[in-house]
């Protein structure tokens, strides 16, 4: 199976999921059968309004990103699990009772602090397939400094989840910090692509600037880095060691992926990225799809 890996320069806006989108489409217009995985995802539910609506539609929680690559890819059914761990964020109301502005600032630029509900998939193979189950973690700190109408919100979708045999439990954004540092869940759902038996390319999205969301999702062919307007392709296994020497007791999401750059010198090759939407963009998708396939043995 030919793995690649594709990450982002920026905090915001790099254009993965763009990127993503445009490698599945073009790897499967060569005849190849490509699978998507995105580990860790998270998403506001007030910037992205959409995937509240695809969250209720679906039935689990689930971000713009999985769902717009998991629709494009045909993977509805299995995004719980292929973007298996998700959280969503919510502004806090700034007239919350005894918050300060100084607070709320801090708050609001601290993305865990905010940071309402998530959603954790847990998976394994049984006689009868694939067998999963979803559970929620309802922060309650942050929830209690919502105002009213996004407290609906929540309550709407967690009735929503509940419907689905979901385990919903009351936690607070602390432990969200643990779970999201976790290697042992980490190592679990690292086993998940290894489910889907028939696929032969792996597409996994990293989150933010991560330089990898999990140990597992740096075993690739290739690391792609994408930032407005470029794309920089990276040896999978250069960049497996430059983060093995660097990143805190070498978890690769402790560090960003401008700390790991200036450790690889010039990309293998690189291509200038287009407008979406246009002829020159799929293009340069296709030159990208076909330069990882034939160099990958």
């Amino acid at each position: 199976m030919v793995k690649l890996l594709v990450t982002g320069l920026l905090p915001f806006d790099s254009g993965k999921t763009t990127i993503v989108k445009g490698l599945i489409n073009s790897f499967s217009g060569i005849g190849l059968k490509p699978l998507y995985f995105k580990p860790v995802g998270g998403h506001s539910g007030w910037y992205q309004l959409d995937t509240i609506i695809h969250s209720l539609e679906l039935g689990y929680l689930i971000g713009h990103d999985a769902y717009i690559v998991g629709k494009e890819a045909g993977l509805l059914d299995y995004m719980d699990m292929l973007s298996p761990i998700d959280f969503l964020t919510l502004p806090i109301d700034p007239l919350s009772n005894g918050l300060s502005i100084r607070k709320y600032m801090e708050y609001m630029n601290n993305t865990l602090k905010i940071t309402v509900l998530l959603r954790y998939t847990r998976a394994w193979i049984s006689d009868n397939g694939i067998s999963r189950v979803r559970t929620y973690i309802v922060c309650r700190d942050t929830y209690n400094l919502l105002n009213n109408y996004m407290k609906r919100v929540v309550d709407e979708l967690i009735d929503s989840f509940r419907g689905n045999g979901s385990v919903i439990l009351d936690g607070y954004t602390g432990l969200i910090s643990k779970i999201l540092d976790n290697e042992a869940i980490y190592s679990m759902i690292d086993e998940y692509p290894g489910f889907f038996k028939d696929y032969n390319v792996l597409v996994i999205e990293g989150y933010n600037d991560v330089a990898a969301p999990t140990r597992g999702s740096m075993d690739v062919n290739y690391v792609l880095v994408t930032a407005p307007t470029k794309a920089l392709l990276y040896s999978g296994e250069r960049y497996r060691n430059a983060i093995n020497v660097s990143a805190y007791m070498g978890k690769p999401w402790t560090m960003s992926v401008s700390r790991i750059l200036p450790l690889l010198g010039k990309p293998v090759k690189s291509w200038d990225i287009p407008f979406m939407d246009t002829g020159e963009f799929s293009q340069v998708v296709e030159n990208i799809t076909n330069y990882i396939i034939e160099h990958s043995g």
